[in-house]
């Protein structure tokens, strides 16, 4: 397949590409009718987005994604997946991309008066990174890595408050509570997630989703890249210092 930097995608194409690139497995295992109606768009637009991405046919794709998944199983492209996902992330037209999205989040935050990142697990590790990162840039934030946070007893104006959620998944129950919880008290939500598709990406107000392959192992522990998740905090911490 060609560069994706050469790519002329429409902004349906770009979607559909997102979600091919993270749900490979998924491909792999589907027909083209099944997975435009997935994607919620036509067969006919899943085939012109394949073509663009240098491939004849679904089956090409298909096949090209299985021997992707074969080397990795087989421990032929170990030493270099992470790179291949990271270069396949950075090669995005990534801030045109994004552009739209990244502007509201900064408005949002401006707007604000308290800035919250919340996370379960890896994700409330890098919840803790991020507001430290904002910090560093002069931005008044916290992070809480506890679902059951009484918010609502420590300030009765939530409306001017943001919570930043992180989660690969976008299925976390812990987060989808304490999200569902906050909107109860007008607070805003903006998430970072691996898809929009996810149901946090769909309970926010703002979802930020970077697509890039996922992986588990033994069935529960999620191992996808944070990569981007650290490249999107930084830089969303760098632009809200201007």
């Amino acid at each position: 397949m060609q560069a994706n930097q050469d790519f002329n995608f429409t902004a349906t194409e770009t979607n559909i590409y997102d979600f091919l690139i993270s749900h490979k497995a998924e491909v792999i295992e589907s027909n083209l009718r099944d997975l435009a109606k997935t994607i919620h768009v036509s067969p006919a637009s899943v085939l012109r987005c394949i073509k663009k991405m240098g491939c004849d046919s679904f089956y090409e794709l298909k096949f090209n994604f299985r021997n992707q998944q074969s080397a990795q199983i087989n421990g032929q492209s170990q030493k270099n997946y992470l790179i291949d996902i990271a270069r396949d992330f950075f090669t995005r037209p990534l801030l045109s991309e994004y552009q739209v999205t990244l502007a509201n989040i900064k408005k949002m935050i401006r707007q604000s008066k308290t800035l919250c990142f919340f996370g379960v697990g890896t994700s409330g590790i890098l919840a803790e990174y991020g507001a430290r990162q904002f910090a560093n840039f002069g931005i008044d934030a916290f992070y809480n890595k506890d679902p059951y946070y009484p918010y609502q007893r420590i300030s009765k104006d939530m409306k001017s408050m943001v919570l930043i959620v992180l989660s690969v998944s976008g299925e976390t129950g812990e987060a989808i509570r304490q999200i569902t919880s906050l909107k109860n008290l007008k607070c805003k939500i903006i998430s970072i997630t691996n898809t929009s598709y996810s149901t946090i990406a769909k309970l926010s107000d703002i979802n930020l989703s970077y697509n890039v392959s996922a992986e588990v192992v033994a069935d529960t522990i999620n191992t996808t890249t944070q990569i981007p998740v650290l490249f999107l905090l930084e830089y969303l911490a760098r632009e809200l210092k201007k």
